[in-house]
């Protein structure tokens, strides 16, 4: 065998040139021949039953027999099962008894005869009229004791009109400031519907002490 010696292709018998243009060659021995062998296939061997054993047939007799004696005690002797015990189906249909109408028995009598507050509006409106009036009191600048009338109206948006002021003693600046209070306080929120439009009048008062109050008058 020879084997070009650049592209190293191999050729049975030497060739001028190979494929490649080559002329020089190198001569090797030729591989050795690679022989297979096939392994013939196994024979199969005839199946032979195996004899069974005089012993294995007592045993599945005497298993076989146990199975049908159990299976006999079961069927003929065993306790039989409980059979699902269903509710009787009655026709009877439940009669509901009229009601009677609830205005027959109940009884709007309010408890404890408490009478509606028709004047409740006016009184709480009157208490905030009254805070707001207070708001604008100073009593840093009054000595000694003394007491005046203020009065006025309102109209349906809350201004006070027709403001007035009562003297009922000769203290000048509890006078002075009971004036500034009321010309303070222009408008207040607008009144309730049960405000009659009437006068509201309130006694300022106020003690040596320093304390004062604001009532109003009927």
């Amino acid at each position: 065998m020879f084997v070009c010696k650049y592209c190293k292709k191999t050729f049975k018998e030497k060739v001028e040139y190979c494929d490649c243009g080559n002329n020089i060659f190198e001569e090797v021995a030729d591989p050795p021949q690679v022989t297979s062998t096939v392994t013939p296939p196994k024979e199969e061997l005839p199946f032979t039953p195996h004899p069974i054993l005089p012993a294995r047939l007592l045993s599945v007799g005497i298993f076989v027999l146990c199975c049908t004696f159990s299976l006999c005690f079961l069927l003929f002797f065993g306790e039989e099962p409980k059979k699902r015990e269903e509710a009787p189906i009655t026709n009877q249909k439940t009669v509901v008894k009229d009601i009677p109408n609830i205005d027959s028995f109940w009884d709007d009598t309010p408890a404890y005869g408490v009478q509606p507050d028709y004047n409740a509006d006016i009184n709480v409106y009157k208490n905030g009229l009254r805070n707001a009036l207070l708001a604008q009191f100073d009593t840093n600048t009054i000595e000694g004791s003394g007491s005046c009338d203020i009065q006025f109206t309102l109209d349906k948006h809350g201004n006070l009109k027709k403001k007035k002021l009562y003297q009922n003693t000769a203290n000048k600046p509890l006078i002075n400031e009971a004036k500034k209070m009321l010309s303070s306080l222009k408008r207040y929120n607008p009144p309730p519907k049960s405000y009659d439009g009437n006068p509201l009048t309130l006694e300022v008062h106020t003690n040596t002490d320093g304390t004062y109050t604001l009532i109003y008058k009927e």
